[in-house]
């Protein structure tokens, strides 16, 4: 990883991954953690997909599913975490939600293999 990547990665952990969180715990007043796996995020193509392609999905995804008191009280007593790995190659893509961990991997530098908001919901509201 080279300065300039470094730069975003402080960028997102110091700025974006705290504003993230507050915006997804202002929904439904919950704690959510967020893990990114660094160590498979090395190239600028792949990080700059983390604040608009990950976590924009991801609140988007949040937003729409929490648009009751049930959906609400439902999400702040399940959804703990969100992970996010970056793969190589997109045959491992995994998106999951188990024990109030949404896991989120794939090759985020390729567009037809990142998450829907849509997909995301789906995932979350069946696990809840």
């Amino acid at each position: 990883m080279g300065l300039e990547e470094k730069r975003m990665k402080q960028h997102l952990e110091t700025e974006i991954v705290p504003n993230v969180a507050a915006e997804i715990n202002g929904v439904f007043d919950g704690e959510t953690a967020i893990d990114i796996d660094w160590d498979t995020f090395d190239a600028k193509d792949s990080i700059q997909e983390i604040e608009h392609q990950v976590f924009g999905r991801v609140v988007e995804a949040v937003k729409t599913l929490c648009s009751d008191d049930m959906a609400k009280e439902a999400m702040k007593e399940s959804f703990k975490s969100v992970y996010v790995k970056n793969l190589e190659s997109k045959d491992d893509r995994l998106l999951d939600f188990a024990d109030g961990k949404l896991t989120l991997q794939t090759t985020w530098k390729d567009f037809g293999s990142i998450f829907t908001p849509g997909d995301i919901r789906e995932k979350i509201e069946a696990g809840l």
